[in-house]
């Protein structure tokens, strides 16, 4: 569906190209998730595919990007619009309408469409992404998930065949978060939608993806795999895979779901009775295991009251 040959941009006095020697096959019907540290490109990979690069941003692309069989190069965003629809972090900045039915509309006006046609995939759309009750209401009033639905809302009616988001969750509260995740897993499960998605929170979202780009450095050839693949030499991963890699878990836990699921035994060797603290019996005089006085020990330390225990008992004699 989305294929890189040999791509490398570079953008205007910038010291060496931002990517290089991309070279990959995202396929058909599966989420990528596009991971790495800040700086890496994971920005201008995303509008590589939408056509912003480099008809938006400028700077030189060298090789080859294609969609659906159409090259980027040669093909301008608008060009592009029924094949890729793009979503940022920011819904505010997308929105061009007032209302949630129009914006929806909106794209499909611009190229075009019958209204007979336009009207369908707007009661599609408010059907699939669950925005009926919203169809009247100005956009502004909406939550943050609200309007990021919208947004995807109001690029999918052109029925594309690709959907980039870039960090499309990072502004979110969890509960919104997890209403945007559940939209995308409906379109790549139930329509084959291939969703390309850099994502800043990984631990909101990595359990979702089938597969997972890593940019590790600026220029590094990108790697591609399955998730708990790519977070075992990840250098931005998830606090529950540090602790899987910390544990030498194999295969890595995605999810704190996964994490318990493994925990087991981690639990146990870290659980008191499994170590070797004395009891509250231990160091009696009686005990053979104890060391004599003859032998050299040093004499018990005499009893500590804690601060807290020293002022309870000097308040009630």
């Amino acid at each position: 569906m989305i294929r890189f040959d040999q791509v490398s941009v570079t953008y205007e006095d910038a010291s060496g190209p931002c990517l290089r020697g991309v070279d990959l096959v995202i396929p058909e019907g599966e989420l990528t998730l596009l991971v790495g540290p800040s700086g890496v490109g994971k920005s201008t990979l995303l509008g590589a595919v939408s056509g912003l690069v480099p008809h938006f941003t400028g700077g030189t692309l060298r090789g080859r990007v294609t969609v659906a069989g159409r090259d980027t190069r040669t093909h301008k965003p608008r060009e592009l619009a029924d094949v890729v629809g793009t979503v940022g972090q920011d819904p505010l900045a997308h929105f061009v309408t007032d209302t949630v039915e129009d914006e929806l509309a909106y794209g499909m006006e611009s190229l075009g469409l019958p209204p007979a046609v336009m009207r369908r995939r707007v009661e599609e759309t408010l059907d699939l992404l669950g925005l009926n009750e919203l169809r009247d209401r100005p956009i502004a009033t909406l939550s943050g998930g609200q309007q990021q639905r919208v947004a995807i809302g109001s690029v999918l009616t052109p029925h594309p065949k690709v959907l980039v988001l870039d960090e499309p969750t990072s502004a979110l509260d969890p509960a919104a978060a997890e209403e945007v995740l559940a939209v995308l897993q409906r379109l790549v499960h139930d329509l084959g939608t291939t969703v390309l998605m850099a994502e800043h929170r990984l631990e909101r979202v990595v359990q979702y993806a089938d597969q997972v780009l890593l940019l590790a450095s600026p220029g590094a050839a990108p790697v591609i795999g399955t998730p708990a693949e790519i977070m075992a030499v990840s250098p931005v991963h998830p606090p529950v895979v540090s602790l899987g890699r910390l544990a030498g878990w194999s295969p890595l836990p995605l999810s704190v779901r996964d994490a318990r699921r493994q925990a087991a035994p981690l639990r146990s060797r870290l659980s008191p009775a499994a170590g070797s603290a004395p009891s509250t019996s231990a160091g009696r005089p009686s005990d053979p295991a104890r060391p004599s006085a003859s032998q050299g020990s040093a004499p018990d330390p005499a009893p500590q009251t804690p601060a807290g225990l020293e002022g309870a008992a000097s308040a009630n004699p």
